[in-house]
């Protein structure tokens, strides 16, 4: 008989009264990374075909992109479980690979523990092989989160194996921060939980970040910049501030089904009579270019939230060649 997976019943700690004394062990500071040319085919797939990315030490950056654009891949090369076919992954000056690693923490889309361990199992199985595992950090983590040690894996439901994955993916407060979806399927309180966690790992440990989502509001609150990637390729970086200050909607009544709109524009497209033209830059500009070829055409702006500004950028790229 199958049995559907099951919630622990666990109460989150408040975030306030967790980091009172800060985050143990001090200040470890960011790793910077840079990333050149990498290239990664799976039979006819280009999963990476010239990815080029720098990481500044303590930056956090968002990677957005269509499923299949090449962001797993990438945090696969990066921790070694994917070999390039070309391109290099430049550590910083000094650093083994060996020691790189032991200050990367990656959080997987899945949580990855074998289906018989115990939650209390996995830990210990990461404390083994992570040389710079940190027990009272991680316990805290356990806390925060609500792990319950003694559940199995198999009997975890997708948000309490997110929240485990989690804590064993940061169990040793790393310098550098791999993050692909790590917020999939957990709940609200758990989602602003782990948000102020990475938020507070910036601040006090100065880490860098990396972080894969489709949850697109969330990276407003976590990063620096964002890049856009698209069948292997970087293909925009934009300071996150921008995406929202800078991004404007513009839906111009008017104009005819033929008319062609100013070049260089982030999307376009037709809602009924409406021409709807996104916008990153200076928007007056472009209205007086639609208005010296139709005077009598209306324009509305309209504001986006990161999410709606990040979205017309990936249905920009759909039509790229």
């Amino acid at each position: 008989m199958s049995h559907a997976p099951k919630e622990t019943e666990t109460r989150l700690e408040p975030t306030p009264a967790f980091f009172a004394g800060g985050l143990a062990g001090g200040l470890a500071g960011g790793l910077a990374l840079t990333c050149k040319a990498l290239a990664l085919r799976f039979g006819r797939v280009h999963a990476l075909a010239g990815f080029d990315l720098n990481l500044a030490e303590g930056e956090s950056v968002g990677l957005v992109g269509r499923n299949g654009a090449g962001k797993s891949t990438l945090f696969r090369c990066i921790v070694g479980t994917e070999v390039l076919d070309a391109g290099a992954i430049e550590l910083p000056a000094g650093l083994s690979r060996v020691e790189f690693l032991s200050r990367v923490g990656f959080v997987p889309d899945t949580l990855s523990a074998y289906d018989w361990m115990s939650a209390g199992d996995a830990i210990a199985y990461v404390a083994a092989l992570q040389p710079r595992f940190d027990s009272a950090w991680c316990a805290q983590l356990q806390r925060l989160l609500g792990i319950d040690r003694s559940a199995k894996v198999r009997d975890l439901s997708r948000g309490m194996q997110a929240r485990l994955a989690f804590v064993l993916g940061l169990s040793h407060r790393p310098s550098l921060v791999l993050l692909d979806e790590p917020l999939l399927g957990v709940d609200a309180v758990t989602h602003d939980v782990v948000l102020e966690t990475l938020a507070r790992m910036r601040c006090e440990i100065g880490a860098t970040m990396l972080i894969a989502s489709h949850q697109l509001g969330d990276l407003a609150r976590l990063t620096d910049r964002v890049v856009f990637v698209d069948r292997g390729k970087v293909i925009e970086s934009v300071p996150t501030d921008e995406l929202v200050t800078k991004t404007t909607r513009l839906h111009v009544h008017g104009v005819p089904r033929g008319w062609v709109p100013p070049p260089n524009l982030v999307h376009t497209r037709w809602l009924d009579d409406a021409a709807v033209l996104t916008i990153q830059g200076d928007v007056a500009v472009v209205e007086q270019r639609i208005l010296s070829s139709h005077p009598n055409a209306r324009i509305e702006r309209v504001p986006l939230s990161i999410h709606e500004a990040c979205a017309d950028r990936l249905r920009g790229m759909e039509v790229l060649p």
